[in-house]
């Protein structure tokens, strides 16, 4: 039986993976499976600390500290291992005293000293009583003046609301501490159902795991190779187009390329052109302007005399010639021919088509044809009753663990049922204890009450009177007298109550201290049952499990593996229990080689590449490279025209030609100040515009040299490319074969990946065991943070109560007597506000 769990854990884990959403399939053949369903969750959560649900931390940390300060020594594990290996014997225990002292010498102390202290108490109350029943130990009813009487007062009522404070202060605490006890044991039967819920959870979780894979995920495994091949062509296919992209595609975009450039070429030339057009309009109608005016000017300088003599006309012609080349008058400086000549041949090329040529080629790389015609239907059928061998083994093996698995649900019902009547019970008794604890320190608080009561009155009574002690008031003495009761009841309360104090701390003190904190550090199965030859001749649980005592297998590894929530085989170590590749061993046979060559024919291609390449070499670029660009460049560059102060702003003349004007007196200054103005208006309506057409002929025509110059080796790199191409096709049939024997192993790759895929799920994901940890955590959170620290809680609050009741009753007695009516004072004349008039000798000093 011991055996039948890992077993059946073991089994299932073999179709067991985390949440399946859907899996994934890549284009390359390459499965990512998302896991397994998520199941229903769980209630705990797999955490022991201190503060879940605690209310008072702060007060828990107090108490923690205190018992580790009287029990520093950790739990005598030395004592709890001799007795697993040797049994109990209580004469190990007398022996063993000396070495406990560590752990118990602390509580056994304080017990005898609370015991002592409620002896000695008792015995102090009864003197007392009998001692102020004489008259003596205060309880004579007279006081004397003093210097100090009032500070007294005050600084005793002060001490007592202090001791009051912290009495209210312990009453209020433990009430808490108790609300929070009923609260966990009311909370109890659904704390120990929502463990079994939890267990039953994980048990329904994993059957659901199984029939999941086994009905869905191995079956979808098989429909992928049944798809693959199916779909051989396609696969295969575009294999081998992305092996023929690199050498195939260069060679078509560089023809793209090409076209795109000679298109280019075509545009710039064609740009050219009509900006020269344009250039030579303005250079022609600029000349006819300049060459007339320069006349009129001359005629007027000549004619006035020495008026022109502060300003040089002389440049006022053009220094270059943009129109067409004419070679019979030898003008113009633009080879309008050879530019006519060079678009021409640029037309006839892109005449050619090359871009519908390279679109042409890729239709035929994006249209190969099913490469792979005839997988032979052997090959699928043998695969396939390989990998059906293997599911029908996986279904017997999980059809005996699911059965198995399914027989926990009527032992952990039969453990359900004996334990309710106990949870009825703590229930049912609970309510008894919480009434004692309300009654206790509800009385505890009717004291302090009481004890605020007397302190209120007689602090009233005597501010309102401020009389002398044998003339107080009755409201006054009323104060007094009820705080000497709670004083004398406050007193008597401290025994019984110690008592209780002492018997409860003697027990929860070294339960929490020796087992709850050795439970929530593990240290208790690390220093006994975990250590190796301690109970056997190795490790106890791996003989236990395994019948083998070397396996490291310990209590302490295996709650800390479910804690990070591992898998059931890792966390178990199940692999010394069974060989998972006993399920996971396929054995292919003769699959991979029932898969043949298959043979593609691209001769219409190749044909395509030839005929594009001798297309590209019968075309003629021999004239462009000779184009005289380099003569008509320079004249774009030249200043336009010869004028010595401003060759391309005859603005500057014109403004010297109106300051020699502005010193001429004859009628010639409005002639050369009218032909000033006409020079401005050629400057601004024919150089200007000339000027900035011709710079941007002279950008176009160095765009256009550029295409010019590089076309020659642009068309010699595609054509280098198309040659590589056809080379590359010569050895296409080889790289098919290959590619055919890669669908190969795609196809078979499927099972392989599951393989993969089964056994990752079984060491990391299968089981995954924090519900395993959270019902250990469970347990120590509702025994030791749930019962032991209320129940260390009580005892920490009621012996605070029972110290300060101390206090209280002794500065209660004290400060009583400052507000009870005297039968006699001395020293006291009439009060003011409680402040001696006149302190008077008493009598008995007099003598």
């Amino acid at each position: 039986m011991v055996l039948q769990a890992p077993l059946i854990f073991l089994i299932s884990s073999l179709v067991i993976g985390g949440t399946i959403a859907e899996n994934v399939r890549t284009d390359d053949g390459s499965i990512t499976f998302m896991g397994l369903p998520e199941g229903d969750s769980y209630h705990g959560t797999g955490d022991v600390t201190a503060d879940q649900g605690f209310t008072l931390t702060t007060t828990w940390n107090i108490i923690d500290g205190f018992l580790r300060m009287i029990s520093p020594a950790g739990p005598p594990y030395e004592l709890i291992t001799q007795a697993l290996q040797e049994g109990f014997d209580p004469a190990d225990i007398q022996q063993a005293i000396p070495s406990l002292q560590g752990n118990f010498l602390g509580f056994v102390i304080l017990f005898i000293i609370g015991l002592v202290f409620t002896v000695l108490f008792s015995l102090f109350l009864l003197i007392f009583c009998c001692c102020r029943c004489c008259g003596y130990c205060g309880g004579k009813m007279e006081q004397k003046n003093s210097s100090k009487f009032e500070m007294m007062r005050y600084v005793y009522t002060l001490i007592l609301l202090v001791t009051l404070f912290f009495i209210v202060f312990g009453a209020i605490t433990a009430l808490s501490v108790s609300g929070y006890t009923s609260h966990q044991v009311s909370n109890l039967p659904t704390t120990i159902d929502n463990n079994i819920e939890d267990l039953l959870t994980y048990v329904n979780n994993t059957l659901d795991e199984i029939n999941f894979l086994v009905g869905d995920q191995l079956s979808w495994t098989t429909d992928q190779i049944l798809a693959d091949v199916a779909d051989a062509g396609r696969l295969v296919g575009e294999p081998i187009q992305k092996k023929m992209r690199p050498t195939i595609m260069p060679a078509l975009d560089a023809l793209k390329s090409l076209d795109q450039y000679i298109n280019n070429t075509l545009a710039s030339m064609i740009t050219v052109d009509s900006t020269q057009g344009d250039v030579e309009d303005q250079y022609v109608t600029l000349l006819d302007n300049l060459t007339s005016f320069y006349v009129r000017l001359n005629d007027t300088c000549v004619n006035c005399g020495d008026c022109c003599n502060s300003f040089d006309y002389a440049g006022l012609t053009l220094n270059v010639d943009y129109r067409d080349i004419d070679q019979g008058s030898g003008v113009g400086k633009f080879p309008q021919t050879f530019l006519d000549g060079l678009i021409t041949s640029m037309e006839d090329i892109v005449a050619q088509g090359l871009h519908a040529q390279a679109n042409a080629g890729e239709t035929t790389i994006e249209n190969i044809p099913n490469i792979v015609a005839n997988l032979t239907t052997s090959a699928a059928g043998d695969l396939n009753q390989t990998f059906s061998e293997v599911q029908s083994n996986i279904q017997d093996a999980v059809e005996e663990g699911t059965s198995q698995i399914s027989s926990l649900d009527a032992a952990v019902a039969d453990v359900k049922q004996q334990l309710d009547p106990f949870l009825d019970m703590a229930v049912e008794y609970d309510q008894y204890r919480d009434t004692a604890m309300t009654v206790v320190f509800g009385f505890i608080l009717l004291i302090a009450g009481i004890f605020l009561i007397g302190v209120a009155l007689g602090v009233i009574g005597h501010f309102m009177s401020g009389a002398a002690p044998a003339s107080r008031s009755g409201l006054e003495s009323s104060g007094g007298c009820i705080i000497i009761i709670a004083a004398f009841i406050s007193a008597l309360l401290v025994i019984p109550f110690m008592m209780i104090s002492s018997f409860t701390f003697i027990i929860g003190g070294p339960v929490d201290r020796l087992v709850c904190d050795s439970l929530i550090s593990k240290e208790i199965f690390t220093e006994t049952i975990d250590k190796p030859d301690t109970i056997v001749d190795g490790y106890f649980l791996g003989s236990t499990i395994f019948q083998d005592p070397t396996i490291n297998l310990t209590v302490s590894g295996l709650l800390n593996d479910c804690q990070n929530n591992k898998g059931i085989y890792t966390a178990f170590q199940l692999g010394n229990l069974l060989n998972i590749s006993a399920f996971t061993n396929l054995d292919l046979g003769d699959a991979r080689s029932q898969f043949s060559n298959v043979s593609v024919d691209f001769s219409s291609f190749s044909d395509l590449l030839n005929d594009t390449v001798d297309n590209l070499q019968n075309a003629s670029m021999g004239p462009i490279n000779n184009t005289p660009w380099d003569s008509y460049q320079t004249e774009l560059s030249k200043n336009v025209t010869n004028d010595a102060s401003s060759p391309n702003d005859l603005s500057v003349l014109a403004t010297a030609m109106r300051t020699a004007a502005d010193n001429i007196t004859s009628p010639d200054n409005v002639t050369i100040r009218s032909l000033a103005d006409e020079l401005e208006n050629i400057q601004t309506k024919l150089l200007a515009p000339l000027i900035t057409n011709k710079d941007l002929l002279q950008t176009q025509l160095y765009q256009m040299t550029n295409y010019t110059t590089g076309l020659d080796a642009k068309i010699n790199e595609t054509v280098k490319k198309f040659s590589a191409a056809q080379t590359f096709l010569l050895n296409v049939s080889s790289i098919v074969n290959n590619y055919t024997s890669v669908f190969g192993e795609r196809v078979l790759g499927y099972p392989e990946q599951f393989v993969e895929y089964a056994e990752n799920q079984i060491r990391n994901e299968v089981g995954r065991c924090a519900p395993v940890y959270n019902l250990y955590s469970s347990s120590v959170n509702t025994f030791c943070i749930g019962f032991i620290q209320a129940f260390n809680g009580f005892w920490y609050c009621l012996g605070l109560c029972c110290f300060m009741m101390i206090f209280a009753f002794a500065f209660g007695v004290k400060s009583a007597k400052y507000y009870r009516k005297m039968k006699r004072d001395f020293g006291f004349e009439k009060e003011s506000m409680g402040l001696p008039l006149n302190n008077r000798v008493a009598p008995e000093e007099q003598h």
